[in-house]
């Protein structure tokens, strides 16, 4: 353009034409680069995104199928870009150096959003947790419904959702509740000093055999944690599938509670022995 401008100037406009022409017809070239490279492009991207659903069929995780996805659109289009340029004759070089300066100082202004995005591509790729999976990290749980190159959408248990930053997911301490196909259910269950350990251990063994939700290929226990002021505490063990966890949880602490009132076994309350002073009445409880 610069050089047209010049022949224009000094009157030379065969030349000045053979510029404009030259130039016009990288011009029509690039316009048809754009043209079918566009195409090409959706469909080697259709293909791909087939060939991941397939994949996904198999068991690979959505999240890193968007991701794949997101990263050949992107490649394939800085090429095609490249290539515009290289037709068009601008220098690459002066290109390359200013998006690297643009890119540099849009880095620095968006940290947190490049941990996060680093964040989701680390997830990714070493799958902690996948959707579906019901986690614990950073003080709030869920179901994951989404994950995302920045922000992985949990759901709640009261059907809340929770958007988490992947860069504080990937480096802080989780909990993936659900990576196990089986759960241990823990219950703790007071009984008075004057109850018998062995036949309380066998009443509630005896819930354990009867529910069809717990496992019968894994022992449930009944063992003494402690001896506390007006308890003996047991913790009474069984194994459940991971999606009957709450059920049994729930249902069982129920069924403790009424057979323990029908064999009379008793679950204590706190006691405080007071002895007044100068008083004929050696103790109050309170």
């Amino acid at each position: 353009m610069k050089e047209f401008i010049q022949y224009l100037y000094k009157g030379d406009f065969p030349a000045a034409l053979a510029v404009f022409s030259a130039v016009a017809i990288r011009i029509v070239f690039a316009v048809l680069l754009w043209w079918v490279g566009r195409r090409v492009i959706r469909k080697l991207l259709s293909l791909i995104e087939r060939g991941l659903t397939v994949r996904q069929q198999k068991g690979m995780d959505s999240g890193l199928a968007k991701f794949l996805l997101s990263l050949c659109r992107v490649g394939m289009y800085t090429v095609l870009f490249v290539l515009l340029f290289e037709l068009l004759g601008l220098p690459i070089t002066s290109v390359a150096t200013i998006l690297g300066s643009a890119g540099l100082a849009i880095g620095l202004a968006l940290q947190g959003s490049l941990s996060n995005f680093a964040g989701g591509v680390l997830i990714l790729l070493t799958k902690p947790f996948r959707v579906g999976d019901y986690i614990v990290a950073s003080g709030l749980e869920g179901t994951v419904k989404d994950i995302g190159i920045c922000y992985t959408r949990l759901l709640t248990p009261d059907n809340r959702t929770v958007i988490m930053p992947n860069g504080s997911l990937a480096n802080s301490n989780l909990v993936n509740v659900s990576a196990e196909p089986e759960r241990r259910v823990d219950l703790a269950v007071p009984i008075s000093y004057d109850d018998d350990i062995r036949s309380v251990r066998a009443m509630l063994l005896e819930l354990a055999e009867a529910d069809e939700r717990v496992l019968k290929n894994k022992t449930a226990e009944v063992l003494v944690k402690e001896f506390g002021d007006s308890s003996v505490n047991l913790v009474f063990r069984c194994w459940v599938k991971k999606e009957n966890y709450w059920p049994v949880y729930f249902s069982m602490m129920e069924e403790i509670r009424y057979a323990m009132k029908e064999r009379g076994f008793t679950i204590p309350f706190p006691q405080l022995d007071v002895t007044l002073a100068g008083s004929d009445d050696k103790k109050t409880e309170v």
